[in-house]
């Protein structure tokens, strides 16, 4: 009997971490999901691809860190972005695309999502992590191939190509 109730609470508590340990995930993208984050161009890298500076906040710096690369794609495709006396248009800029095409998106922006083959990575020694409060605003340079991502789009029927009539 004694052996049987100490198997049923060792299971039960390995079910309570496995629970907590998906809700920390779950937490940190449903904070991403919002995508909060500024944006601001620091300079071309080449034809077709740009390095942006994004801000990301979150409570804890490693996530604010990690979805930096996600950020920097989707402010590149949906706000545009600004800086050293350069403007850039979004990429999509119908409003209403991230509703019409939510699945597209979704699966686009999930983790392990097809928007990594279009961030190049992180300039190096380029990381800067402040405190505001309870949470952290990390910011870190991030090359976005935006040339390739604009075919995506256009291949996958969201945008029109540039060659296309108005």
């Amino acid at each position: 009997m004694k052996k049987i109730l100490s198997l049923i609470v060792v299971l039960a508590c390995c079910c309570l971490v496995a629970t907590a340990g998906n809700k920390k995930q779950e937490k940190a993208n449903a904070d991403t999901d919002m995508f909060r984050y500024d944006l601001e161009y620091v300079r071309s890298a080449g034809s077709g691809v740009v390095n942006v500076k994004v801000w990301s906040y979150s409570k804890k710096k490693e996530i604010a860190t990690e979805q930096s690369r996600k950020n920097a794609v989707h402010g590149v495709l949906f706000k545009g972005h600004s800086g050293q006396g350069s403007v850039h248009n979004p990429i999509v800029k119908s409003a209403t695309a991230l509703d019409e095409h939510a699945e597209f998106f979704q699966a686009f922006f999930a983790d392990g999502g097809d928007f990594q083959r279009y961030v190049e990575g992180s300039v190096p020694g380029t990381l800067e992590v402040a405190k505001q409060g309870k949470e952290y605003k990390v910011g870190i340079v991030v090359r976005v191939r935006t040339n390739e991502l604009r075919k995506h789009l256009e291949q996958a029927n969201i945008i029109r190509g540039l060659s296309s009539g108005f």
